[in-house]
């Protein structure tokens, strides 16, 4: 699964999360959103070096990529949200939790 496709997820990652499921489980669910979720905070981290890198202050909070940079910075995101994580999808089918479909549509990699 790509990086991309966890971002994507991580609001039903967390919805799930808060889902009564066996103990099993429960801890199962929690140790693959752990490792999911530090994934997405390494990428938050880079993305944040890399607007550091390429961008410029607009006021005391903001940065703002260059336009001459535009392109680099670009190259490095796409770069970034394609790295493949080193995840089993998670099998929801033993949890016990119940899940509309629809959440689960732009999350099929996560989970069996």
């Amino acid at each position: 699964m790509k990086l991309s496709e966890a971002i994507g997820a991580r609001t039903l990652l967390e919805k799930v999360a808060g889902k009564e499921m066996n103990g099993a489980s429960a801890l199962a669910y929690a140790e693959f959103v752990r490792t999911v979720l530090t994934e997405i905070q390494e990428f938050e981290s880079a993305r944040a070096k890399l607007f550091e890198k390429y961008g410029e202050k607009v006021d005391d909070k903001n940065l703002k990529i260059k336009p001459e940079n535009e392109k680099k910075f670009q190259t490095a995101i796409k770069k970034a949200l394609n790295k493949e994580l080193k995840v089993e999808p998670f099998d929801l089918s033993g949890s016990g939790v119940s899940i509309a479909p629809a959440d689960l549509i732009n999350a099929l990699p996560l989970f069996k």
